[in-house]
Order: structure tokens, then sequence, then C-alpha cells
């Protein structure tokens, strides 16, 4: 059996995700996700890539909004590249075949505004 990395993690969309459907007709969604790491003054934000190849992305795509918490597993890559600019960039990629949703559905700023901040006096409890 070979030796196989797996990396394992929760953060919060950055964005909404994407599903893009290749020349030879595969489909792949891509999505950026903010994981923070330490605590205190060694607080630091990783931010990694995440693909999901296939049909399951195109399922979930609609669910992925900016500022969704997940959890993800799948395979690390690091890629470098330098763009025409001249800059030198890497990126952390995972490819999953799970995403999971954590916690409850992030509410609108509407839904929040119907909240009242006093309540009547004569409540029964």
């Amino acid at each position: 059996m070979a030796d196989l990395s797996h990396f394992i993690f929760t953060g919060r969309l950055t964005q909404d995700a994407a599903v893009r459907t290749l020349a030879y007709g595969k489909k792949v969604l891509s999505a950026n996700v903010a994981i923070n790491t330490g605590y205190g003054e060694y607080k630091k934000v990783m931010f990694v890539k995440v693909q999901m190849w296939g049909e399951r992305g195109d399922k979930i795509v609609e669910y992925l909004k900016k500022g969704t918490a997940i959890s993800c597993d799948g395979i690390p890559e690091r890629n470098e590249y330098d763009t025409r600019e001249g800059k030198h960039y890497v990126e952390f990629l995972v490819n999953t075949n799970e995403i999971n949703f954590m916690g409850s559905k992030p509410q609108t700023q509407q839904s929040q505004d119907d909240t009242p901040t006093e309540y009547p006096e004569d409540i029964p409890f």
C-alpha cells in the first residue's frame, strides 16, 4: 500500500463556490476556505483552495456561499507558479471527495432585523 497524505480541516468559505466544466466535459467545484490556526498573539489564517471533481460538486454548489462553515478532508497538493509580472506564488490545494456543512445556516440581514431588541413587560415567564 502506498503512503498517502490526508488533510482534514474546518473553516469558512471566503467567497461563493463555483463549478466549471472543462473542455473534455469533466466538472470541478472550486472553493476557497479560510482556516484559523493558533490563538492570541499567535493566531494566523491559512487559505486553502478546495476542489471536488465530478457531479457531486454540481449538486452542492448552491449551498456553498461566502461565510458558510464546512469541514473537509482530502489529498493535499502544493502548487508553485510565476505570473507574467514575475511574482512567485505558492498555493495549497486539497482535492476532496467530501464536504460537510457545520452549524446552522447563516442568517440573512433581514432575518436579524426582525428580531425584537426589547420584549414587552407582560410576558408570562
